[in-house]
């Protein structure tokens, strides 16, 4: 797969991939008006990093060592599965919802103004709300999907080229 497909052509894909990602998540929740929970900005960072990995290696790495970026590229998107998928199983209530999704213990405020701090803290959109879905699948199934596509693919390449 290395040979019709080369190390450039891998990490410019790779980097229009994440960069659509994040440009779609910001089209969706700024104009819009879909809503991002926490952990959806945590997936997102997860494309942010690959990207600028990739990118930089694209201008900045010596041919000999993209393989071995493109392979770690494979590691961040395959984390980025993780992170999707623990998003999903929070969705769907199979795990209980983290602390800093959402926080609704007011009990250890001692006046209203630190109450009013903490109120502003809070994310508005808890991570166990889907905010918008297709055919019945939120967005982090599809990004669970997408990063354990991306990272496949990225091993495979990597691999490809270490024969």
């Amino acid at each position: 797969m290395c040979k019709k497909i080369s190390s450039t052509t891998m990490l410019a894909a790779l980097t229009l991939i994440c960069g659509g990602v994040v440009a779609t998540a910001y089209i969706m929740e700024h104009y819009f008006g879909i809503p991002a929970c926490q952990m959806c900005h945590y997936e997102r960072d997860v494309f942010i990093g690959a990207g600028g990995i990739s990118l930089l290696s694209l201008i900045f790495s010596p041919k000999r060592f993209q393989p071995y970026i493109i392979g770690g590229a494979g590691v961040i998107f395959f984390g980025g599965f993780l992170l999707a998928s623990y998003h999903v199983a929070i969705q769907h209530h199979w795990v209980s919802l983290p602390s800093f999704c959402a926080s609704n213990d007011f009990s250890s405020f001692e006046s209203v103004e630190s109450l009013r701090e903490q109120l502003l803290k809070t994310p508005f959109v808890r991570c166990d709300q889907v905010t918008w879905s297709l055919f019945g699948l939120s967005l982090a199934t599809y990004n669970a999907i997408l990063s354990l596509l991306l990272a496949l693919a990225s091993w495979k390449w990597a691999k490809g080229c270490k024969k």
